[in-house]
Parts: C-alpha cells; sequence; structure tokens
C-alpha cells in the first residue's frame, strides 16, 4: 500500500484503519484523540459526526479504536 498513501497531509481512506494515524483508548481524552484521526478520515464532517454519535449512542456503545467519539460528559 506504500505508493498509495498520501505523506503530506496525511489522509486516510474510509473502511481503512490506518492505525498509525491515531487510536482512541476511550478514556477521558477520547474526544481529543479522536480528533487526531477523525479529521483526516472525515474533513469538515467530523464535529458533525461528533454531535450525531453524542445523540444516538451517548455511551459510546458502538466502538472501536478509531470510531467517532462522543462528546465528553460533564
Amino acid at each position: 500500500m506504500t505508493p498509495f498513501v498520501s505523506k503530506n497531509p496525511r489522509e486516510a481512506f474510509l473502511n481503512y484503519r490506518d492505525l498509525d494515524l491515531g487510536i482512541n483508548h476511550q478514556g477521558l481524552n477520547s474526544y481529543v484523540e479522536g480528533q487526531k484521526y477523525g479529521i483526516k478520515y472525515f474533513n469538515g464532517n467530523f464535529n458533525r459526526l461528533v454531535k450525531i454519535k453524542t445523540m444516538v449512542d451517548p455511551y459510546n456503545f458502538f466502538r472501536n479504536e478509531q470510531s467517532i467519539p462522543t462528546l465528553p460528559h460533564h
């Protein structure tokens, strides 16, 4: 895959988990961790998707190492 991966800026392809872009440990900083790879996957749609995910799955039950995070609970 090396010849097909962009280098600067590094981007990602949907349905291909590139764990080098970052992972989410699902802790207190999950939103911040999710921004690192989420913006590369979803560009300008990331924040909109986070808001939807927070409404639909507030406890982040459906997750993986690079899923869209939820907003922090206060």
